[in-house]
Order: C-alpha cells, then structure tokens, then sequence
C-alpha cells in the first residue's frame, strides 16, 4: 500500500458550515478511503488494469485519488509504461459530481498523483460534472468498483421528486438512490463501497434497500463510526461484494468512534441469515454477540417478532407494553421555557412541579423536581399528571424509569405511563412494570435492537416502548406468579431506598444487593416464560 499525505480540502473548508450541511458536503477522510480500498481487494499487488471504478458522488476526489494512486503502483510493480498506465486510469477511472467546482478540484488532485508517481501529465479524465442519479443507467451493469461517500440530504430538506420517474418509487432520502444505484451498475462479482448515514441499519424507509442488499451481495464488512465528519450523524461504512451470500457467510463489523491517528479495532461476527431474518432486514450487528443476557434477548425476539407463531398463544407469552399502560408525552415545552421557574413558589397551591428530563430521573429513585409551573401554564390535562405513573426517558440510548405518585408535570422529553383503567392492582402493577424497565433484560432489549444504532442523539421512540415484550400469566401459574410477586416487593423496597437523599455506605452496599437479587430474578423469569412456550405449556388460565 502507498502511503499517502491527506489532502487539505480548503474549498470544503471555506464553505459555511450551514451551506455544507445543506449541500452534504463532508469529504471522506484520506485514510478510511485507503482501508476502504484495502477491505475491497484493490491493491497495488493486484492487476486492475482492467478494473473500472466509478464515483458518483466524487466531490473532491479523495476516492478517485486514493483508486488512482493504486492503479499506478499497480501498473508500476508490473513494469508497464507510463503511457499504459496513463491510458488504463483514462478508461477505468470515472467520476461525477453536480459542482462545478468539485469536479476542477477532483481531476486536479488525480493529476497531482500522477504526476508525482509518474513524473508526467495526462489529458483530460472521465471526471464530469452531472448528476449521477439522472443518467440513464438501465443498460450498464459494467461497475468493477463502486466507490461513493453520496450527500445525506433527506426529502424533509430537498426536494427529490425528479428522481421518482428514473426510480419509480415514492419519498425517500437520497443516499439511498445512490446505493440502489451501486446496486444496478455493479457487475456480478464487483465490489460496492459506500459511507452512509448511520440511520441506514435500522429506519423503516430504507428497508427496501436493506433487504436488496442482503439478498444479492455479501456484506465483507460493516463499520459503524463516530465523530468521522463534522456534521451531527453517524456514519456506517458498507463494503460488499455483488453475489448471493453463502448460506453460513459472517459479516464482519466494527463499533467506534473514528480517530485519524489509530487503527481500526478488532471485527467481530453476525451472520448475514441472521441479519436477513430481521422483520424489516434490520442491520442489527449487536445481535451477533454472545452473553448470557443478549442470548436471551436475541431469543425473546425470535419468539416475540415471529408472526408465524400462533397468534392467540404468542400474545399471552408477551403482552406488549401498550396493553397494560397508555403512553403519552408531557407538556410540549423546552428545558429553557419562561413557563418554568425554579426555587419557591409564592402560591404553592396554584403550582405544580416539573420533570424536565433525564437529569431528573434516576431508576428507583424519586423524581426529583427541582422547577415548577403555574396551573395556568399547563396545556394538557392535569389528569394524566396528578396520578401514579411511570416516568421514562425518551432521548436516551438506554431505558431509565422511575416512578412518580407525587402528581409532577413532565416535560416533552419524558413518556407518562398511566395504567390502563381496566388493570387490576394498578399500583402493583407500576412497580412490576418499574422493575421490568430498570431490567438489564429491557435495557439491553432496547439498546440492542433499537438505540444502539444511531451514534448521535439517540432515542427510545415511542412504537418501540408501545411494543416491549412483558411477561403475562395467571395467578394458577404459581411458580412463575410468585417470582412475580417477589420482583414487585423488591421493586418497592428498592423504590423506598433509593429515594433517601444520601445514603449512608451499609444502606447503598444493601441496594446493591438488592438489586443484583432483581436482575437475577427478572432474568430467570425471562427464561422460565420462553421455556414454557417452547415446551408448549403455557402458563396462563
């Protein structure tokens, strides 16, 4: 491999950091295009002199540069002319890009590495200005390497309707044309390469292209990156080569955040049948590490998600959380809201105190309103607030729950649960569903299969509380209703506990007993329900 200095790209720098974001104007980093390079076999001790590669969505070029620094040693170690190699980068190298300006910078940067590894110019390369998702392309399947790092621009910021006729299909976000395209150029056998939005693993929207990429490539290598560009998104690098998966093939996969200065860490494995089983083809990669709690979530999921079960007996296995709490957010106000004052109210009768967020939520610990609000300022109903209900944080990667009987007003960042008018011993049933939240189980339930995959700014949407798997029986099932019972009395007592203010030293190392008791408990009961159901005994009247 060659190394190579990184370009300084001062037109990308000079542009305002409000137009970049709006044009998705964020280069590749020099060095992850050399991996890039390396994780699709394109090196210098290869023959790619008849490999073509296409960009299109080149910017500046750091791809182009990076492909064509490798053609030259390439063409170099096999002893070819300088005019040979010259010739091979005119027809092999393409690229395209919409910016006028890009593209003057892009070819003046391949010309810079050819004339520094072959001391010679070359004329004009196939780097064009146009737009690639415009070109008619039905008829080239022809791409030996893909290459592309496309604007992430969503149709809530850009109007993409002119691609709906070459596409034919509905609201989408651009990035995504890119990767249907790489998709339909490439060749059997060729290689894709794209650095993409991090909301690709998961989003609904982009489930169609999920699934085609799972059916008609194998995925090499998935890197999920922090901090890569400036822009507030995480990114998700996909290197995979055009040909039906084996049936055992293992994606390799990388969590991190991105430094320049150190290599990459060690890949770990999810199989590309376990990716492609997902309800929407999710890429939930996690899934393919092993503990004892993520073996039980990837479990509760195969039985919960599965459709194909009989319906009547998969819903008194797991009653999803909605059947037991309706589910609400608080008054649609911000932390910094003039409605929200601290310290002493003059008229504590005509004030209500407020839950702002995730700094005042602990698990099992007592709300702790610190502001209030005047009755005046409430727009929703005092109802849903004043009585008991669970308080659990929407923008957060991990569940958090606590308990509220004190009648506070929460603030958008916060779900109510209320229990359901019909639920029996509904303050029994707050602490069961407190411990159940608080749970390694849900937590890593959640973070697993919904939060973990998207770097910045994650959040527990609501269909994905709506829907969490909780244990439903009978109080005939007795070995099971008893655990029940048990995690509820130490929900209480830890409750209790962790809502003195300060703790004396012997009183925390017993919550810490005591919880550690609970995630045991709740862990066994997990185990216990599926057994049951796989066994076909159903532990239910």
């Amino acid at each position: 491999m060659v190394n190579i200095k990184p370009a300084q790209s001062w037109y990308e720098a000079s542009l305002l950091p409000e137009e970049r974001k709006q044009r998705g104007h964020f280069s590749t980093p020099p060095l992850l295009v050399e991996r890039i390079l390396d994780a699709c076999g394109y090196s210098a001790s290869s023959d790619l002199s008849a490999l073509r590669v296409l960009d299109p969505a080149c910017g500046s070029g750091n791809f182009l540069v990076g492909a064509a620094r490798r053609m030259i040693a390439a063409g170099l170690h096999r002893q070819l002319a300088p005019e040979i190699i010259l010739t091979q980068i005119q027809r092999n190298l393409w690229g395209l890009d919409p910016d006028p300006v890009a593209c003057f910078l892009a070819e003046m940067e391949v010309q810079g590495a050819i004339a520094e590894m072959c001391a010679t110019s070359v004329t004009p390369l196939h780097i064009h200005q146009a737009d690639g998702l415009s070109l008619p392309w039905r008829q080239s399947s022809n791409v030996d390497l893909f290459l592309a790092n496309p604007p992430y621009l969503a149709t809530k910021n850009i109007d993409l309707h002119s691609y709906r006729s070459t596409w034919q299909r509905g609201q989408t976000d651009s990035y995504l044309l890119f990767l249907e395209l790489a998709l339909h150029v490439v060749r059997p056998g060729g290689w894709l390469a794209l650095v993409v939005p991090d909301a690709l693993l998961a989003r609904i929207n982009a489930t169609r292209e999920r699934q085609q990429l799972l059916a008609f490539t194998t995925v090499h290598h998935l890197w999920h990156l922090a901090h890569l560009f400036a822009a507030h998104v995480g990114a998700v690098v996909i290197i995979a080569q055009k040909h039906p998966p084996a049936c055992t093939h293992q994606v390799l996969w990388r969590r991190e955040r991105w430094q320049q200065t150190l290599p990459l860490s060690d890949e770990q494995h999810v199989m590309q049948s376990q990716l492609q089983a997902q309800p929407q083809a999710q890429l939930r990669y996690l899934l393919g590490r092993r503990d004892n709690v993520q073996a039980l979530i990837t479990a509760i999921h195969t039985h919960y998600s599965n459709r194909e079960h009989i319906k009547e007996q998969e819903e008194r296995v797991f009653a999803p959380l909605r059947t037991l709490v309706s589910i609400q957010r608080g008054e649609e106000l911000g932390k910094g809201s003039p409605y929200l004052r601290s310290g002493m109210p003059t008229d504590p009768q005509a004030a209500h105190l407020v839950v702002r967020g995730g700094s005042d939520v602990r698990p099992y610990s007592a709300p702790a309103g610190r502001y209030w609000i005047a009755h005046e300022h409430v727009i929703k109903p005092l109802t849903r607030y004043l009585a008991p209900k669970l308080l659990v944080v929407k923008s957060s990667a991990h569940l958090q729950a606590t308990l509220d009987v004190r009648g506070h007003v929460a603030l958008q960042t916060l779900y109510l649960l209320v229990p359901h008018v019909h639920v029996e011993n509904a303050q029994e049933e707050l602490y069961w569903l407190l411990a159940l939240l608080n749970s390694r189980v849900l937590r890593d339930y959640v973070y697993l299969l919904y939060t973990a995959y998207k770097w910045v700014q994650p959040q527990i949407e609501q269909h994905v509380l709506e829907s969490l798997p909780i244990p439903t029986f009978s109080t005939k099932s007795t070995g099971l209703w008893s655990e029940r019972t048990a995690i509820i009395e130490r929900a209480k007592s830890l409750f209790a506990a962790c809502s003195i203010p300060i703790p004396v030293v012997e009183l925390k190392q017993q919550n810490e007993k005591l919880f550690a008791e609970q995630e045991r408990a709740i862990h066994s009961l997990y185990c216990s329900v599926l057994q049951a159901a796989d066994k076909g005994v159903v532990p239910y009247d």
